[in-house]
């Protein structure tokens, strides 16, 4: 008989991986903005070429990270380095990242990228693959470990308020502490995956460069990826260039926006932990595609109705929905790749098919509908985002691939559909 996930010490090795991961972040990135224009005096537009080329670097990181995790499988080489980047955090971004911000521009911005994007940026994608991989490994729901991480972000983001506004520069000696206890769970922890339950994970020889570029001549891949075009890289517009100026713009003092929208996204993360627990029982009964149709429906929903309310109220229950949403894709996601491609290419498929599509629908598309928001107003822009995000959910309908988890460990190279 199966023992009870919490009984499992990987259990509690990939929650302690997730909480500190997740805790360093908060202490780095919950006022990262803030830090740039009111510590640094960086502008709007300084701080907007950051952000670009923090993305772009990412991109190429995140492909680097997908190929390499799915040939360490478990190894922790990659997480090693991590544990780094995470514990350098303070002397890097205090000492080096900071002075070449204020003296040598565009030096800081490189380093910035690199030293964030392996960090950070793209790291967020390889930890929640490891943590998958070690949940399918030892038998017990990604989702559990990964509630973790949303609660230590939430705690970690309170604290980070109170110590930023002692001396910015505490939240970065935070995240340098939490990379040295990552350092010490990462000596700690050694898989054995001769006692795994899946067999995937027993298999001895290693993933060649050629079976993992096979899964770019699926065609389920490519279906996947303009799934997540249309859905999930135009929700992160919405919900992270426009809605957060739209709610605030509701409000005669604008500073009461900010004090609002701040507790709700403090609430809005300690619903995503409880929803994040949940959600694998729903995704199980129901199936990856059914749950990742039913997450761009919950877009869909949140973007049109933003387009045709007024209320305070109810504007911020839109808001809230956005637990939903996210978690409900991510757990999704990892299901859908499972169930549908070589488990041993999760990575690859979640980094390349999820993240960096994502990343690169938000360079593509977010200019444009920022010029739209612009010119054609809110109400307009809601309307048509929703429907086009509605559309994608209609194509995911008819072209997502059905659930079906192969008991062939083998390269599913010749499957396509």
């Amino acid at each position: 008989m199966t023992s009870a996930f919490y009984k499992k010490p990987t259990y509690w090795f990939a929650s302690f991986y997730s909480i500190m991961y997740y805790a360093a972040g908060s202490f780095v990135f919950s006022f990262y903005a803030i830090w740039l224009s009111k510590e640094i005096g960086l502008t709007a537009k300084q701080t907007g070429i950051i952000y670009s080329f923090n993305y772009f670097i990412s991109l190429i990181i995140m492909i680097i990270y997908g190929v390499y995790q799915d040939k360490l499988v478990l190894k922790k080489h990659l997480i090693w380095f991590q544990s780094i980047i995470i514990t350098c955090a303070a002397p890097a971004l205090i000492y080096v990242y900071e002075p070449l911000l204020r003296h040598n521009f565009y030096a800081g911005v490189i380093f910035g990228s690199f030293f964030l994007g392996f960090g950070w940026v793209a790291g967020m994608g390889l930890i929640d693959s490891y943590c998958e991989k070690i949940s399918r490994a030892f038998d017990f729901e990604f989702g559990q470990c990964r509630t973790w991480g949303c609660i230590a972000y939430a705690v970690g983001t309170f604290i980070a308020g109170i110590l930023i506004s002692i001396n910015p520069h505490l939240n970065f000696w935070a995240a340098s502490v939490v990379g040295i206890c990552f350092m010490v769970l990462n000596l700690n922890f050694k898989p054995d995956l001769s006692k795994s339950s899946s067999v995937v994970f027993q298999k001895k020889e290693k993933l060649s460069f050629n079976e993992i570029v096979s899964v770019f001549a699926l065609k389920k891949f490519w279906i996947f990826v303009v799934y997540v075009l249309g859905t999930y890289s135009l929700y992160n517009i919405y919900d992270q260039q426009l809605f957060p100026v739209y709610f605030t713009q509701q409000f005669e003092d604008v500073n009461d926006g900010y004090r609002l929208y701040g507790i709700l996204n403090s609430f809005q993360v300690f619903l995503e932990a409880a929803v994040m627990f949940c959600v694998p029982f729903v995704v199980n009964k129901v199936g990856a595609k059914n749950a990742l149709i039913f997450a761009a429906f919950i877009s869909a929903t949140r973007i049109f109705l933003t387009g045709h309310v007024e209320s305070i109220a109810i504007i911020s229950v839109i808001k809230l929905m956005h637990c939903l949403e996210i978690s409900t894709i991510l757990v999704s996601v990892f299901k859908y790749i499972d169930n549908n491609f070589n488990a041993r290419l999760s990575a690859t498929v979640f980094l390349i098919g999820y993240q960096v599509a994502g990343s690169v629908g938000v360079i593509l598309f977010s200019t444009f509908v920022g010029n739209f928001y612009d010119t054609h107003g809110s109400a307009t822009t809601f309307n048509n985002l929703g429907l086009v995000v509605l559309a994608f959910m209609i194509f995911a309908v008819f072209f997502l691939s059905r659930d079906k988890k192969s008991d062939n460990p083998k390269l599913e190279d010749n499957i396509k559909s």
